[in-house]
């Protein structure tokens, strides 16, 4: 398995081949729904045979030009690395020694670039030969970073992906997945594999879903957008490296507790299906998700800091973003910036003049932006800016960096914000005020009394520096102060119990579905002042409604 050069003509050929003449004989066959190119698209190790050698020197010439602009680029100056010919550099190997920053960052571009050239072709293979259904496959969401989804996204009709969150306390662990591929085309998508049943492995926790937990997660991926929901598996293999993989039936065929419950699920749905369609996920704030950033923090040396850093620090605020009852989008950096309010960046990296100055319109247009320490400190090839901040950003939150330090991300260090003290760490960005205010300072080590969180209102709107790494326990009591300041309002009255996930689709015309879903084995309730109609248990509710133990409601208006 993967065990294939995703560049190798004779596989192109071959693969081409078969997709014309599949769509040739079965395009115009009214019974076809859809077409799915192909399974996990870039999950395949690297590359590095003659083809793709070839390949990745002519990619290099050309973004580059000219070699001596390629040296320049990568600062291949420094340890000596100076190329005379494009044919002399290598893919990146294993060495014994680190490859450099910028020479790694081209080579997950180019890696990426190789996966969305295939897919296009693919579809391009179908489309030409009389296709006219919706063409799709599935991702890797955010286990599987290679791929600039974003990109990719360009050759789909409908974006898919695969969905295994763990069951139990910490099922939404991966909801940033959805949220994601919901916002590659900004429009609704499919899970074309989502965990259904048990995992035969001894030992392991959150591995066997609860009575209701099935139908409690295929709604949860509804509520973040998906319009299209296939199981893995229908029927549990007996053999093979995914034998102890849950599924709809078990060895023998036989009908499981999975299997009545997933009835129960499709029946429900065809119900409802009417009042779904149509709808879709739209958020007032959003997150700055990059595969660029993301490349350049986990790829290469550990000197980058620690692998996950970029993708937890993503889910943080994510997470506490949504734990305000409002629903949240992970957008790229060529996607439409002005239908936020709100937008909050964990870190971006690969800054160039394009997205520092479609930050800076944002905020002009009204917007509010949050930045954090790290962000547009380094160019689109890797190298950090003079000044540690792109120029134009330097003017857009009006501070000049003047030093920087590091701790522990657990490390004890404080600032205080409206009058509470907070702990924060792994990095400090020690700024000098240009034309900012302060709303936070510093009170321990001796960087205390700098800028902990600066404001500069600009324009129609404001961009806030927060000079550090704090846990989530600040943005917790931030994000409501903010969230108010920028007319996001949260989807209920009140905040829903932490166990309750709050969720809204909306129609064209402005009907909207709220999606209660209890998370835990407990019962949990939730204030619905006025009637309404919850079409998925088809009755009407008011009042204090309960949820039960993994329980699901969607309400509309009586």
């Amino acid at each position: 398995r993967y065990t294939f050069c995703i560049n190798h003509p004779l596989l192109r050929d071959k693969g081409l081949g078969l997709a014309r003449q599949m769509a040739r004989r079965y395009g115009g066959n009214p019974s076809i729904l859809g077409w799915h190119l192909d399974n996990e698209y870039g999950d395949e190790p690297d590359c590095h045979c003659r083809i793709c050698v070839a390949k990745w020197q002519k990619w290099l010439q050309k973004r580059y030009g000219t070699i001596e602009a390629l040296n320049f680029a990568w600062g291949n100056v420094f340890w000596s690395l100076e190329y005379n010919r494009f044919d002399q550099v290598p893919t990146p190997r294993h060495t014994k020694a680190f490859h450099s920053p910028a020479h790694l960052l081209a080579w997950r571009r180019f890696r990426s670039d190789c996966t969305v050239e295939m897919v296009g072709l693919h579809a391009a293979a179908l489309r030409d030969n009389g296709v006219t259904r919706p063409v799709t496959t599935n991702n890797q969401s955010l286990w599987n970073p290679r791929t600039d989804y974003y990109d990719l996204a360009k050759h789909l009709d409908v974006c898919g992906t695969n969905y295994y969150p763990p069951y139990g306390p910490a099922c939404r662990a991966g909801e940033l997945g959805l949220a994601t591929v919901r916002s590659y085309k900004q429009a609704p998508f499919q899970v074309h594999e989502l965990r259904c049943g048990p995992h035969g492995v001894p030992g392991l926790e959150n591995n066997t879903p609860a009575p209701g937990e099935v139908a409690r997660l295929t709604m949860h991926a509804v509520a973040n957008g998906a319009d299209g929901i296939f199981y893995f598996r229908w029927r549990t293999c007996p053999f093979g490296c995914e034998q102890t993989h849950g599924s709809i039936t078990d060895y023998d065929g036989r009908p499981t507790r999975t299997y009545r419950e997933v009835a129960v699920i499709g029946n429900r749905l065809k119900a409802i299906a009417p009042v779904l369609e149509g709808t879709t996920v739209s958020s007032d704030a959003a997150i700055l998700y990059d595969f660029p950033t993301r490349w350049i923090m986990e790829t290469g040396i550990s000197w980058n800091g620690p692998k996950d850093l970029y993708i937890q620090r993503c889910k943080l605020m994510y997470e506490a973003l949504r734990a305000q009852g409002i629903n949240v989008d992970a957008i790229g950096r060529n996607q439409d910036f002005s239908r936020y309010r709100l937008l909050v960046v964990p870190f971006v990296s690969a800054m160039d003049d394009t997205l520092a100055d479609k930050l800076a319109q944002f905020v002009h247009g009204g917007g509010t932006l949050l930045w954090h320490p790290l962000s547009g400190a380094k160019t689109v090839e890797a190298s950090f800016y003079p000044a540690r901040l792109h120029p134009t950003l330097g003017r857009l939150f009006g501070i000049t960096i003047e030093d920087y330090a590091t701790a522990p991300l657990d490390s004890t260090h404080t600032f205080t914000w409206n009058g509470q003290s907070f702990n924060t760490g792994g990095f400090f960005d020690l700024l000098h005020l240009n034309d900012a205010a302060v709303h936070a300072r510093f009170t321990s080590d001796w960087f205390a009394d700098r800028p902990a969180l600066t404001e500069l209102r600009t324009g129609k709107g404001r961009a806030l520096y927060l000079a550090s790494l704090p846990p989530r326990p600040f943005y917790e009591s931030f994000f409501p102060a903010l969230l108010k300041e920028c007319g996001i309002q949260p989807l209920l009255n009140t905040l829903p119990p932490a166990a309750v996930e709050v969720a809204i689709r909306t129609a064209p015309n402005g009907r909207r579905l709220l999606f209660l879903l209890n998370t835990s084995a407990e019962p949990q309730t939730v204030s619905i002042p006025d009637p309404r109609r919850d079409i998925w248990n088809d009755e009407t509710v008011q009042g204090s409604v309960i949820l039960p133990p993994q329980g699901v409601r969607i309400l509309t208006a009586p």
